[in-house]
């Protein structure tokens, strides 16, 4: 059996696999989702839009914040909007002198009525510790609901989604639901790029984990309730590791709770990122899953069949036989398919992205595949200013490259 034959056979076993996983999401989104008007909540708390009067309001949104993302003022006031559920807004920021502050106090004035509140600072200042976490810990210290929603600042949602997700909880044995997410307003090369990659292999990839029953906690969006919280030690307990979602998710199910994937899709707003730091994100979220388990994580290249087939057809072009049809049939098809999975998986999620966006769907494939490989030969993360190196489960260990002195 020549290599040829062996990479096509792959490619194919890949094709087949994204148009399972495409059917997996398509079949998960339009599952009847659970409205909040099925939901009795407390008589004290206000459905309007920004405001809660309860006392103890059902749930307490944390949203750690550190720079300036792209609509960071938007993003926040998507959350002053919140329907149908008594709730509170913690912001958390590590130092006054962060910009996404006097962003955070602007959004604040502009809705006087939502219940916003700013804590800064509040960390343990430990070198070797999860920047977000560190602002998760100082968050919860202040939180007063029932349930600790954690959410990005790069988050965007719609006003009835945190109810919907929360409806998850109606279950009393879970105790950990997350939501998928999708990629907003992308304008640049990079940030097309990345919203490719949210719709067609994070957003599949997660859904898949979910209908093989494997734990799979995303942390850009994911509530716990306060039994689960406590029950693991609380977010103190995952200060050093950098894959904090899935670390509490594995805790939470050993704690005896179930973890559950909501079918309420969430926006990350990127509009602008470059391209290098959209692909060093992939790179990065590789090495966290390459951490946890090296096996599962070489399967992945199953769920990237186009560049697997392209290198078939390269391996056909220098073979001795010339250049056999078979291969670039192939790959011709398996382009295609990869263009159709990305225009059912934009309807089904309502993705804003454009057609003309999508069709660079086999370019996001390609530049994937190299982002795929670096887990093989490093281990070393920098993310918001903080550089170490991942040791099992995304242990933060002491990086071997020391960052360059500020200017």
């Amino acid at each position: 059996m020549t290599l040829t034959t062996v990479l096509l056979a792959l490619a194919a076993a890949g094709a087949v696999l994204t148009t399972v996983q495409t059917g997996l999401v398509v079949r998960f989104l339009r599952r009847r989702r659970p409205f909040a008007g099925g939901r009795r909540e407390p008589a004290t708390s206000v459905s309007r839009p920004g405001v809660s009067t309860t006392m103890s309001p059902r749930v307490s949104i944390l949203k750690p914040l550190s720079g300036l993302d792209d609509g960071l003022e938007e993003n926040l006031a998507s959350f002053a909007r919140v329907t149908g559920v008594a709730y509170e807004v913690v912001l958390s920021a590590e130092r006054e002198s962060d910009p996404a502050v006097a962003v955070a106090r602007r959004a604040m004035e502009r809705f006087p009525e939502a219940p916003f509140r700013l804590v800064v600072g509040g960390g343990s200042g430990a070198l070797l510790s999860n920047p977000k976490v560190e602002r998760l810990v100082a968050a919860a210290r202040v939180a007063r609901g029932e349930i600790l929603f954690v959410s990005d600042s790069n988050v965007r949602i719609e006003p009835g989604d945190v109810a919907r997700t929360l409806a998850s909880f109606d279950d009393p044995s879970v105790g950990c639901v997350s939501n998928a997410f999708t990629g907003l307003h992308a304008r640049s090369f990079g940030a097309v790029i990345e919203s490719l990659h949210l719709l067609t292999f994070v957003l599949p990839g997660t859904v898949l984990a979910e209908a093989g029953g494997v734990a799979c906690v995303v942390g850009k969006s994911m509530a716990l309730t306060r039994a689960a919280h406590d029950a693991i030690g609380g977010f103190a307990a995952f200060t050093d590791v950098l894959a904090e979602d899935q670390a509490i998710g594995c805790a939470v199910k050993a704690a005896g709770y179930r973890i559950a994937l909501s079918n309420v899709v969430v926006r990350n707003v990127s509009a602008t990122r470059p391209l290098a730091k959209a692909l060093d994100r992939q790179a990065r979220w590789g090495k966290i899953r390459y951490s946890f388990s090296k096996l599962t994580y070489t399967s992945e290249f199953l769920l990237n069949p186009l560049p697997v087939s392209l290198l078939a057809c390269g391996g056909a072009a220098v073979g001795p036989s010339g250049l056999p049809p078979l291969p670039f049939a192939a790959a011709g098809a398996i382009l295609l398919l990869r263009l159709a999975q990305g225009f059912v998986l934009a309807r089904a999620t309502r993705s804003d992205l454009t057609p003309g966006q999508l069709l660079l769907l086999p370019v996001k494939d390609v530049l994937q595949l190299a982002t795929q490989l670096v887990p093989y030969v490093s281990r070393e993360v920098d993310w918001q200013g903080h550089r170490a190196r991942l040791g099992p489960g995304t242990l933060l260990l002491p990086s071997r490259h020391a960052l360059p002195a500020a200017a």
